[in-house]
């Protein structure tokens, strides 16, 4: 969260300013999800000629410019969000100064390992910290979450370990058990226990388990329809 006083991106109820006058934050998740929801299951519509830092701001615009004025825009505003997994701790995001030089050096660091020579496991596991690391810049105010996902499946379509978008949209959400209990996590709490720093001990299992669950569920669906 941003003081709404100071927050250029939200309105007098501190609800994201948006295209569909929508005035509260449920009414704005729910349309969010939905639109969302087609709009990732159609990512595969970016080209790809290479990967550079403009690809993260079309992915953006692609899932969020029916909702948001600044879709594909980084964010230039300072970023404070208290995680549901750990309350009273937020993730240091990077300085919105920062951002443009923080993507390249995570992308590079991506691009610069030898894929081809890992199996599938070890992809999982590397994916899922690279990624969890390239999403704790935050770049945009928000929908940090549904882009980073679909950059991890253009990037495992360009590098030879395809996945299965719908495994992801499946998995979106946090699920909850009647006495109100987590029975699931949401993604986004795989990208933050993932994303800790180094002496905080972060796990990255939780994510690696669910690309390695992506991957394995499009072999099986290529495997179908080539029968």
């Amino acid at each position: 969260m941003i003081n709404p006083e100071k927050d250029p991106y939200t309105d007098n109820n501190d609800v994201l300013k948006n295209k569909l006058n929508l005035k509260t934050t449920e009414e704005l998740d729910q349309a969010s999800a939905d639109i969302g929801f087609m709009k990732l299951i159609n990512i595969d519509i970016i080209p790809m000629e290479h990967f550079d830092p403009d690809i993260l701001r079309r992915i953006h615009w692609h899932i969020f410019h029916d909702i948001f004025e600044w879709a594909g825009e980084y964010r230039n505003v300072p970023l404070v969000k208290e995680e549901y997994i750990f309350p009273g701790y937020t993730i240091p995001y990077t300085d919105f100064r920062e951002i443009e030089n923080e993507v390249i050096r995570q992308m590079w660091e991506m691009e610069r390992i030898a894929w081809e020579e890992k199996t599938m496991e070890e992809i999982a596991s590397i994916l899922a910290r690279r990624i969890a690391l390239l999403w704790k810049v935050h770049p945009f105010r928000d929908g940090n979450t549904r882009t980073m996902l679909c950059y991890a499946y253009l990037f495992g379509k360009e590098h030879g370990f395809p996945m299965d978008m719908l495994t992801f949209t499946d998995n979106l959400a946090r699920i909850y058990y009647e006495d109100g209990t987590i029975a699931r996590h949401s993604i986004r709490d795989k990208f933050v226990i993932a994303s800790l720093e180094e002496k905080d001990k972060p796990e990255t299992e939780h994510l690696a388990h669910l690309f390695e669950e992506a991957m394995n569920n499009y072999q099986k669906e290529e495997n179908r329809f080539h029968r």
